[in-house]
């Protein structure tokens, strides 16, 4: 089963409109620099909190938590994923899965066998550009078929972008729409600093500015169902 990082008891921001347990998971394949989860990127990949404690948690709380966010690190890259979904599904839950896209062949096996009820993907840069978070372009084409396969899908869903000034521009997110247009729904999520930044150096302290989401907020409607500000 996947060692399990740590968990957050209680989420009301992690998984849209459901009381969750969020489920963080070590280890990753990308290198954002503006990633907040950084020790769970750069260290072994190992666990702090033993799978029992986790699941006794959810029992105890079975009244309160409706579902469970899985994130990471990317959590695709757990081989035992798939069954420790299914776990969580016989008991009920509800089940939303992060992930950088990079491994559609995961995520048909989740979506065929009905195991996810929401995925969320972080969708990094234009394709041209995302040497800056991974130097694997069948990484960049995993992600590119994974769009596809979630947007021709039944589950819900949402594309995002973490938003960084240094590294996207106003045309750069206007590529990224009319790559994913079509889509249900598109978030922009505004660079924030956090002590656990991989690269606070170069991502520095200052906030994305609201304006300049506002700005590609309103260039980006026509592409999508939905575009959101999560600031």
């Amino acid at each position: 089963m996947p060692l399990i990082y740590d968990f957050m008891p209680v989420s009301l921001a992690d998984y849209p409109g459901t009381v969750a347990c969020t489920v963080f998971l070590p280890g990753c394949n990308f290198r954002c620099p503006y990633c907040h989860n950084g020790p769970l990127v750069t260290q072994s990949p190992k666990g702090n909190v033993p799978e029992s404690v986790l699941f006794e948690y959810l029992e105890r709380r079975k009244s309160l938590i409706d579902g469970v966010c899985i994130t990471g690190g990317e959590p695709t890259l757990w081989s035992d994923l798939r069954d420790f979904i299914a776990r969580l599904k016989e008991k009920g839950l509800k089940v939303k899965l992060d992930t950088n896209g990079s491994r559609p062949d995961v995520l048909k096996e989740l979506l065929d066998g009905g195991l996810v009820d929401y995925i969320a993907v972080d969708i990094k840069a234009p394709q041209k550009d995302y040497s800056l978070f991974t130097s694997s372009e069948e990484h960049v084409a995993g992600v590119i078929k994974s769009v596809e396969l979630i947007k021709n899908s039944s589950v819900d869903y949402e594309f995002r972008t973490t938003v960084h000034e240094k590294i996207l521009s106003i045309e750069d997110l206007e590529a990224i729409g009319r790559w994913l247009s079509g889509a249900k729904r598109y978030v922009l999520q505004g660079y924030r600093f956090s002590e656990g930044v991989l690269d606070v150096e170069f991502c520095g302290e200052k906030p994305c500015d609201l304006l300049f989401l506002e700005k590609a907020k309103e260039n980006l409607q026509a592409h999508f169902g939905e575009v959101i500000i999560r600031n």
